[in-house]
């Protein structure tokens, strides 16, 4: 027993290395993977979904960033970044404005293949002054340069940080390491993993009352930000599954059980929220407390 055991754990890990190597030649399509990921006897094609994404959320925990485009799995980050600094970086994109001059041919190509391994390799402070020097920052309103200015030194200094933010008229204290910041709905949000390493945030810039920055290293592992769910009867049996979830099976009941991928928390506890008996929270743990606290407030609207 212990020994298929530890032949499937290093096929695993086998497969796991397989995948990074395909996403560095470049997008690798959904045939392939799963192609190669049944080799060996260890893979179990009913259950294709769930093992990709554990893969996909091995992946993400070392900090390597993936995304499906048009089909295709896309390597965006990768696990080893380099520290740019701004004359690199105005070198980079010189060589990629250099592209618009070059005839299709082998030596666009090459250049072309060169400078998305470059890319994928930017830490955030690269990725924010590459969007500098090509003119991306127009993107953002005025009103929001500060915050991004500030969201992206967050980002560089790899520091602990301390965070006081305002969710739901609370104000929250967290203790946290900054991983990316993004623009969203009018506002800069700040990603940060929480210090116990059991959360991943996403912190709207305007909600920030205030940030120090602690004199620790910041964590740069990421979290798989996977819940689980089981919907119930006449809704199991009308429920559209959402292009990120994935059906994993169903119960003796006529329950069917849902994995949810990478949707907002905070929007997935409203929606989970509003099916009332018919959903109940699997896992994680911190969801299902997160979504007790959520009907314990909305009760005590009610209370005279």
């Amino acid at each position: 027993m212990d020994r298929n055991y530890n032949l499937k754990y290093n096929d695993s890990c086998i497969k796991l290395f397989e995948f990074i190597k395909m996403l560095y030649d470049g997008d690798v399509e959904l045939n392939a993977v799963i192609n190669m990921l049944s080799e060996g006897g260890h893979f179990n094609k009913a259950r294709t979904h769930v093992t990709l994404n554990k893969y996909l959320n091995a992946m993400k925990i070392f900090g390597i960033d993936i995304k499906k485009v048009n089909g295709k799995y896309k390597m965006l980050s990768s696990l080893y970044k380099f520290d740019f600094d701004a004359n690199d970086i105005k070198s980079i994109n010189i060589l990629t404005n250099f592209l618009d001059f070059l005839s299709d041919g082998k030596h666009k190509n090459n250049l072309k293949s060169f400078l998305r391994n470059l890319e994928i390799r930017f830490d955030e402070n690269a990725r924010y002054l590459m969007a500098e020097y090509q003119g991306r920052s127009g993107f953002f309103p005025a009103e929001l340069l500060e915050k991004v200015k500030l969201c992206a030194q967050y980002c560089s200094a790899k520091r602990k940080l301390e965070i006081v933010f305002e969710s739901d008229g609370e104000e929250i204290n967290l203790l946290c390491s900054p991983l990316e910041y993004f623009y969203e709905h009018n506002d800069v949000y700040l990603r940060v993993l929480g210090n116990n390493g059991s959360r991943i945030y996403e912190i709207p810039s305007g909600k920030i009352i205030r940030v120090q920055q602690l004199h620790s290293t910041a964590s740069r592992q990421a979290i798989a930000t996977t819940v689980v769910y089981k919907i119930k009867n006449r809704l199991a049996k009308n429920y559209n599954l959402r292009d990120w979830e994935v059906l994993e099976g169903i119960d003796a009941d006529g329950c069917k059980i849902i994995v949810n991928k990478n949707e907002d928390f905070n929007q997935l506890l409203h929606r989970l929220m509003r099916y009332g008996k018919e959903c109940e929270i699997i896992s994680p743990k911190f969801i299902k407390e997160e979504m007790i606290n959520m009907i314990t407030k909305t009760l005590d609207n009610y209370k005279t």
